[in-house]
């Protein structure tokens, strides 16, 4: 048990609905050959065989990590759902989600509204990922400190160009045009 310990210490500090699904299986397996090694004779096989597994999906992970394609193939990117208040019905259909449970992870961020949303993405956690449109968005410091020295109230600060989190999801899910015209809302 001391051994299984250790390992999924090593793993890392994950809940497990931030686990990808490589992950969850190697956690099911090693808790399966746990229990088996508590029923037969084997330990030295069980710790090996629990070994193999943490080594293969740390290798697994920093392949991911290292390639892009394998982090697609594997652990897989944020899915696209909304654009610009509207829904992508294409993707939530890929998703197989429906529309109400789709509302639902919005109503637990506090959103009311899908309009309020520029751009809305399931994560691979399966969380909703939004940004929100400026007319919804909360006052931050650094736009008040520019309204203010508009008005020569402060001098304006030089803030650098930030990146657009969601850029990369929606280049990469580029709806094809006849599965778009092929799924409806129903």
């Amino acid at each position: 048990m001391s051994v299984g310990f250790c390992l999924l210490r090593i793993l890392g500090k994950k809940t497990v609905s931030e686990m990808t699904g490589l992950e969850l299986i190697t956690m099911l397996s090693m808790a399966s050959v746990t229990g088996h090694a508590v029923s037969e004779d084997g330990l030295g096989r069980t710790i090996i065989t629990l070994c193999l597994f943490v080594a293969l999906l740390i290798t697994i992970q920093y392949l991911a990590i290292k390639f892009n394609f394998i982090e697609n193939i594997i652990i897989g990117k944020a899915t696209p759902v909304i654009k610009e208040g509207q829904l992508d019905p294409v993707n939530l259909k890929r998703l197989r989600m429906s529309v109400d449970q789709l509302e639902a992870r919005m109503r637990e961020k506090g959103i009311s509204s899908m309009e309020d949303i520029k751009w809305g993405t399931i994560e691979i956690s399966g969380e909703l990922g939004y940004e929100l449109t400026s007319k919804s968005k909360p006052l931050t410091v650094e736009e008040l400190e520019k309204l203010l020295a508009q008005y020569g109230l402060v001098k304006p600060s030089k803030a650098k160009p930030k990146n657009d989190l969601f850029q990369e999801v929606f280049q990469y899910h580029e709806p094809d045009k006849k599965e778009a015209d092929s799924i409806h809302l129903e």
